[in-house]
């Protein structure tokens, strides 16, 4: 515990200044002065030992994990508990993060006089995605006269964690998010037959030859059709890429934040996915990589599973290296062993990255169904296209610069489509729609 002498104390010895200035002109003075200054000193004792003791009345603890979304106000809760008489008024401070934005530099707490438990709120926003350790708050009284102020530290072990902001996409998607399962009329429709086999019945007139199982055929002395089901449960897969060039901006920030970057974007589409996914009965799985495969949960349900992808995305952040696509093609065909829907987040702007990837991809797509998807600006595109026309020769270069951007990615979607990976470039405002709607195109037409 600190104390240090509050302003009503410093405001009296300043008085004070003026007559000790003078009293070595004047005996009476002098006298009149010292009496003064004693009687002060005793008051601002007494006043002390009053007081000294008042904050070791209570205990102040706070949540072990609080979860926020960006941008969004929020609020860390407090619990305080008595542990004697004394004190009714006080006020708690944090120690936070710039990223955290509060407007109260302290929060005033009043307590009744019966009761031992209570608990208040420290209201912030969040600016930036990420973990943030709270590790003491601080308690502030004065005495009861004002001319001391105390202090005392109590540490806590409280983590916030600060997830991606999902309000606009959800928004975007409220139609899949109104969906309430499996009960009712299924508004998207199922092409196809099926794939898994679910039993044998006698032949009916129209059956496909393909559909005959010829071996109970043989043993029946009869036509003996195969009949399918329609799989309902999948394993779709998204791929993070947190290399370098995913921290590229491609959005400003709202509401005095932070500029969005790629990896924000795509850290919000599979935030919305993993939803998307556990309302459409399927498995979801992440994994994110770098120079290296950093992060890798395997395709599951359930909302337990859900927090575990989310509690991997939080904490996510750029990784200033180059993306190594051959040890994650390796570390997928060695891991996923059942065939599932592989949708990669990536930026294959650069001619390195993007060879790297169309000479590697092969190794997975013979087993699997395999999207990839890039954000790119509005500035990229083919020249003669419905834009404002140039008005400098900045901006006619600028325009022939995404032209040819745009012929390098169209050569490349053209390549990979050859290896069986369909690319798809996209403006950030839409990455989330187009993302769902991807995946809910392959699992209408039963591709997997």
């Amino acid at each position: 515990m600190t104390f240090a002498p509050a302003n009503r104390l410093v405001l009296f010895a300043g008085l004070l200044c003026p007559a000790a200035l003078l009293a070595p002109l004047n005996a009476a003075l002098l006298a009149v002065c010292a009496v003064l200054y004693v009687a002060v000193f005793v008051v601002a004792v007494v006043d002390w030992l009053g007081a000294r003791k008042r904050l070791s009345a209570i205990k102040v603890e706070a949540a072990a994990v609080t979860r926020m979304s960006l941008g969004n106000p929020n609020k860390v809760e407090l619990f305080i508990r008595r542990l004697g008489p004394g004190l009714k008024h006080f006020n708690l401070a944090l120690g936070l993060d710039p990223s955290l934005e509060s407007e109260h530099a302290k929060l005033p707490v009043t307590l009744d006089d019966e009761g031992e438990f209570w608990s208040t709120n420290w209201p912030l926003t969040p600016r930036q995605r990420g973990v943030y350790h709270v590790g003491a708050v601080y308690a502030e009284t004065t005495s009861a006269l004002g001319l001391w102020t105390f202090r005392r530290e109590f540490p806590v072990e409280s983590e916030i964690r600060v997830y991606p902001n999902l309000r606009r996409d959800r928004r975007q998607l409220a139609n899949l998010f109104m969906n309430r399962g499996s009960v009712g009329t299924h508004v998207q429709r199922i092409v196809g037959q099926g794939r898994d086999y679910e039993q044998l019945r006698e032949y009916l007139p129209g059956d496909s030859m393909f559909d005959i199982h010829w071996k109970a055929t043989a043993k029946r002395n009869e036509p003996v059709t195969k009949t399918y089901q329609i799989e309902r449960t999948r394993e779709i897969y998204l791929i993070v890429d947190h290399s370098r060039l995913s921290g590229r901006i491609v959005a400003e920030g709202q509401n005095g934040g932070p500029d969005e970057s790629t990896l924000e974007r795509f850290l919000t589409v599979t935030s919305i996915l993993n939803m998307v996914a556990a309302r459409q009965g399927d498995l979801f799985g992440l994994v994110t990589f770098s120079h290296q495969v950093t992060n890798y949960l395997r395709a599951s349900t359930g909302r337990a599973h859900q927090q575990c992808v989310q509690d991997a995305l939080f904490d996510l952040q750029t990784d200033r290296t180059t993306p190594d696509f051959d040890e994650l093609f390796t570390f997928l065909r060695l891991r996923l062993r059942r065939r599932a829907l592989l949708i990669f987040l990536t930026d294959l702007s650069d001619p390195s990255a993007a060879e790297a990837f169309a000479s590697r991809v092969r190794m997975i797509t013979r087993k699997h169904v395999v999207l990839a998807n890039m954000i790119v600006g509005e500035e990229i595109g083919p020249l003669f296209r419905a834009s404002p026309e140039p008005r400098s020769v900045d901006d006619i270069y600028g325009a022939l610069s995404g032209h040819l951007r745009w012929h390098d990615l169209t050569e490349l979607s053209r390549g990979l489509k050859q290896s069986g990976v369909d690319l798809a470039l996209h403006q950030q405002g839409n990455l989330a729609v187009e993302i769902v709607n991807q995946y809910l195109r392959v699992k209408q037409r039963q591709i997997l």
